[in-house]
């Protein structure tokens, strides 16, 4: 969550807890930031493409028995500064980003979150390293959206994804290379359950839920009824033009169309 829009990227502490953390340490200006995660997603890169077919619009029944969801996701530590360039790839799988915040957790919050893997050998570490420096939290939207989620980032275990699944996020960003499930990039609620308990944890005032009512069923059919016809007559038009600039040269046409 940005505390101040036209100065710096701030952070935020979890209800009712003291935030230590001071934003310009770690974080330049807003500006600097996007430059530099525009940069970094350069024209010879290839980002990890979509990992699921899924058509905005598709009429299949499978597509429609899948009911919009919400996970949440995290950026850990070790690429928190590239989430501009994660926020692309989020939008390149069809994810929309309901909630964000820019935050530090104190060992007890993260140990409180983790606290399912409490018996675990790495439990300690895990802790250390998610409250050492901010991390990026956001609440992402979508057709079945837990298991995308979790698709796209890949398995937890860094070696295997890289082995067994190469264009998966973790793959390509995670650095722990031992079993351990640490530094691997980035987390997601592993079902509809845990995403909801997780998202109150971060987010205890929204009223976002794991799995979203047929509203945004509604949205889709709007845009659909209302939008694509004109959208379709202006594409085909710029097709047959094929425009220098055809971003300019579509939004003139909107304006143009709307007089």
């Amino acid at each position: 969550m940005f505390r101040d829009g036209s100065d710096s990227l701030g952070t935020r502490s979890l209800p009712g807890r003291e935030q230590s953390w001071s934003s310009s340490s770690v974080c330049s200006t807003i500006a600097e930031q996007q430059n530099t995660a525009y940069d970094l997603v350069s024209s010879h890169e290839i980002l990890p493409v979509s990992l699921s077919d899924v058509s905005f619009f598709n009429e299949d029944e499978d597509d429609r028995d899948r009911a919009f969801q919400c996970t949440l996701a995290i950026i850990k530590p070790e690429i928190a500064n590239l989430m501009y360039k994660v926020e692309c790839i989020m939008a390149q799988n069809g994810f929309i980003i309901k909630e964000k915040a820019v935050l530090r957790l104190s060992r007890d919050q993260a140990a409180e979150f983790y606290d399912e893997h409490a018996l675990a050998p790495y439990f300690a570490k895990l802790v250390d390293h998610m409250s050492e420096v901010p991390i990026v939290v956001y609440v992402l939207s979508k057709r079945n959206c837990v298991e995308e989620w979790l698709r796209l980032i890949g398995p937890a275990n860094v070696s295997r994804a890289k082995r067994l699944f190469p264009v998966s996020l973790r793959a390509i960003y995670g650095t722990e290379l031992g079993p351990d499930p640490v530094a691997n990039a980035f987390h997601g609620s592993d079902s509809p359950a845990a995403a909801e308990r997780e998202i109150k944890f971060f987010f205890p005032n929204s009223k976002v839920d794991s799995t979203i009512d047929s509203g945004d069923d509604d949205v889709v059919q709007y845009i659909k009824d209302t939008m694509m016809p004109t959208i379709s007559e202006g594409l085909t038009e710029m097709f047959n033009i094929l425009p220098q600039d055809p971003l300019r040269w579509f939004g003139n046409w909107l304006l143009t169309k709307g007089k």
